[in-house]
C-alpha cells in the first residue's frame, strides 16, 4: 500500500489551479455514480482524492477553492440538463439566461463547502477518524440540502442514490432510507483513504490493525448486505393485480408551452388511451393515467372532452389525469384530477412542492422584467395543502405525487396513512434527451424501496414505468415514444422499518459516529 501512500502524499501537494482542476474532474467524475451511469468504482477515487486533498488544506480558503471546485463539478456537469428549459422557449432573451442557471448551480453546492469546511477545519484527525468524521458531516449535509435549502430542498443526486446501481444493496432504503444509504456508501467508498494521507505518511493512523480490520469489515458488510438484500427481494410477493395503463404521448415542450394543437393533444390522448395502436388481448384497465398537464387546459372545463370520456371509459374504471385546476378566489393548482366512468370528479390533488423558477417565482414581478417569465406564463402556481390518499372508489388506495415531488424522502406519506400503491406524474420534457430523466426515474426506484410500494409513473416523453416495491423497473417506455403501458400493478410489500421511524436511525447513527470519532481524536491528543 505505499503506493496509495505516495499518490496521496502528491495529491495533497498539490497547489494552486492545479489543485482546483484536479477538484473540479473529481467532482465531474461522482456524476458517473449517479444515474443512468451508476460507475461505482468511481465513487471511491473522486471521494478518496477529495479527501487527500483537504488532509494539506492547513488554511479556510484552501478549503474553500478545494471544495468549491469539487462542488462545481458534481453539481454543475451532474445538473446541466437544467439549463436546457431555458431552450425550449422560442423568445430569443431566453436563451441569455443560461448564465443565470449556470450561476444557480454553481451556488447550489453551498450546503456541500460548509460540511467541508466544518469537517475539514473543526473534526479532522488522522487515520480513520477523519474519514468517519468526513462520512457523517457529508450524511449531514445531504440531509441538509433535502430539508432546508432556500427552497422546500434540492435531494438530487444525493449519496446514498449511487448505490441503486446494484438492486440488492439499494434495499437497505427500506430500513434507513436514502440518507442512511449515503452514510453506508460514504463510508465503503472512503475505506482506501486509510492507506494514504494528503500530509505524508507521518500522519497515517499507527493502528497497523486498523488498516487491516476495517477493509475487511466493510468487504464483509458489503456481501452481508447485497445477501440481505437479494434475499428481501426474493421474499416480496410478486402476485400481480390491478390493470392500469400508463399514457406517455410525446408532446413537444414547445407546443404545450404556446398552446399550440389541442384538439390534436385530445385526440392522441384518446386514442393512446382507449384505442392504443398495436396492443391487442389487453386487460381492461381499472386506472388509466395521463401524465403532469396532459393537455395545457383546464380539464374541470373541457365538457366536449369529458364527454368523449364517458363513452369510453370502461365501467368501473378510473382516469388520473394530471390538468390544470383553479382556485377558488383566483389562481390555478397543477393538479391530478381522479374522474369516474361517467367523467365526474370525484377527487383532487394539488401538487404541494412547486419547482423554483419552474412553477413559480421568488421576486416574480422584479424577475419578470428579464424574461423569466416564459418559464411560468400562467404566473406560477398555488401551493397545495396536503398529502392525502385519492378516493378511487372499491380500487386499491393511491397517494399522488407530481413531478418532482417523487424526490423527497420521507415526505411523500402522512403519518398514520399507508396507500396500495403510488402514482407519480410528470413533464421532463423541459429538459429534453438529457440525463436528468433518467435521475428523475431513478429517484422513483429509492422511493419505491423506502415505502415498499409500487410506483406507476406517468410522464410525457418519458420515462414512464412501473416500479415494484424492491425498485424493480418492470415495464417501462423508451425517451421519445408515443404509446400506451398496460401493466398489472404488484402488491405492495409489508410496511417497512423506515416507513415507521422515517429518518430517526440514521441520525442517530451519525450522531454517534460524530461523537466516537472525536472521542478518539480527543483520547489521542491527551495521550500525546
Amino acid at each position: 500500500m505505499s503506493m496509495l501512500s505516495s499518490l496521496a502524499s502528491y495529491i495533497g501537494s498539490l497547489r494552486g489551479y492545479r489543485a482546483c482542476l484536479l477538484a473540479f474532474a473529481m467532482g465531474a467524475l461522482s456524476v458517473l455514480t449517479f444515474a443512468p451511469f451508476h460507475f461505482l468504482w468511481a465513487l471511491p477515487i473522486c471521494l478518496c482524492v477529495l479527501v487527500w486533498q483537504l488532509d494539506n488544506c492547513k488554511t479556510i480558503w484552501r478549503t474553500l477553492a478545494i471544495a468549491w471546485a469539487f462542488g462545481a463539478g458534481s453539481y454543475g456537469i451532474g445538473l446541466h440538463w437544467m439549463g436546457h428549459a431555458f431552450l425550449v422557449s422560442s423568445e430569443r432573451h431566453s436563451l441569455y439566461l443560461i448564465p443565470f442557471v449556470g450561476m444557480l448551480l454553481l451556488l447550489w453546492p453551498s450546503f456541500f463547502i460548509v460540511g467541508c469546511v466544518i469537517a475539514r477545519r473543526f473534526l479532522w484527525g488522522n487515520g480513520l477518524c477523519r474519514l468517519a468524521s468526513f462520512a457523517a458531516m457529508l450524511t449531514f449535509v445531504d440531509l441538509a440540502r433535502g430539508y432546508y435549502s432556500p427552497t422546500d430542498g434540492l435531494p438530487w443526486n444525493l449519496w446514498g442514490n449511487t448505490l441503486t446501481a446494484s438492486l440488492p444493496w439499494a434495499q437497505m432504503a427500506s430500513l434507513v432510507g436514502v440518507y442512511g444509504l449515503s452514510l453506508v456508501s460514504l463510508m465503503i467508498a472512503l475505506t482506501p483513504a486509510l492507506f494514504g494521507d494528503g500530509r505524508g505518511s507521518a500522519h497515517l493512523t499507527s493502528n497497523k490493525h486498523t488498516r487491516l480490520i476495517v477493509p475487511n469489515v466493510a468487504v464483509v458488510f458489503a456481501i452481508v448486505s447485497w445477501l440481505w438484500g437479494a434475499y428481501y427481494m426474493h421474499s416480496t410477493p410478486k402476485d400481480p393485480g390491478m390493470a392500469v395503463r400508463l399514457i406517455q404521448p410525446n408532446f413537444k415542450q414547445r407546443d404545450k408551452a404556446q398552446r399550440n394543437d389541442l384538439n390534436g393533444m385530445a385526440n392522441t390522448m384518446l386514442r393512446l388511451s382507449f384505442r392504443p395502436e398495436g396492443y391487442k388481448d389487453l386487460p381492461t384497465p381499472s386506472v388509466i393515467v395521463w401524465p403532469e398537464v396532459a393537455i395545457p387546459v383546464f380539464l374541470e372545463s373541457e365538457t366536449l372532452l369529458l364527454e368523449h370520456l364517458s363513452k369510453y371509459m370502461p365501467e368501473g374504471s378510473r382516469l388520473a389525469a394530471g390538468s390544470f385546476r383553479r382556485k377558488e378566489g383566483g389562481g390555478t393548482y397543477n393538479s391530478l384530477l381522479v374522474y369516474n366512468d361517467a367523467s365526474e370528479l370525484e377527487d383532487y390533488y394539488d401538487k404541494r412542492f412547486l419547482v423554483p423558477v419552474g412553477e413559480y417565482l421568488p421576486h416574480a414581478d422584479l424577475l419578470a422584467k428579464t424574461g423569466i417569465e416564459f418559464l411560468t406564463k400562467r404566473g406560477g402556481f398555488e401551493i397545495g395543502e396536503e398529502s392525502r390518499v385519492l378516493d378511487l372508489g372499491d380500487l386499491p388506495d393511491a397517494v399522488a405525487l407530481i413531478c418532482f415531488e417523487v424526490v423527497f424522502s420521507g415526505r411523500i406519506l402522512i403519518d398514520g396513512e399507508r396507500p396500495d400503491w403510488l402514482i407519480n406524474i410528470s413533464n421532463d420534457a423541459w429538459f429534453g434527451d438529457s440525463i436528468g430523466p433518467w435521475q428523475h426515474l431513478d429517484q422513483a426506484v429509492v422511493r419505491a424501496i423506502e415505502e415498499g410500494l409500487p410506483i406507476a409513473r406517468s410522464t410525457n416523453t418519458g420515462i414512464s414505468a412501473l416500479i415494484d416495491p424492491n425498485g424493480r423497473i418492470l415495464s417501462m417506455l423508451e425517451m421519445g415514444e408515443r404509446a400506451a403501458l398496460d401493466v398489472r400493478l404488484p402488491p405492495p410489500a409489508p410496511e417497512t422499518l423506515f416507513s415507521r421511524f422515517r429518518h430517526a436511525p440514521v441520525l442517530f447513527a451519525t450522531f454517534l459516529l460524530l461523537i466516537l470519532s472525536q472521542w478518539s481524536i480527543i483520547r489521542g491528543k491527551l495521550r500525546t
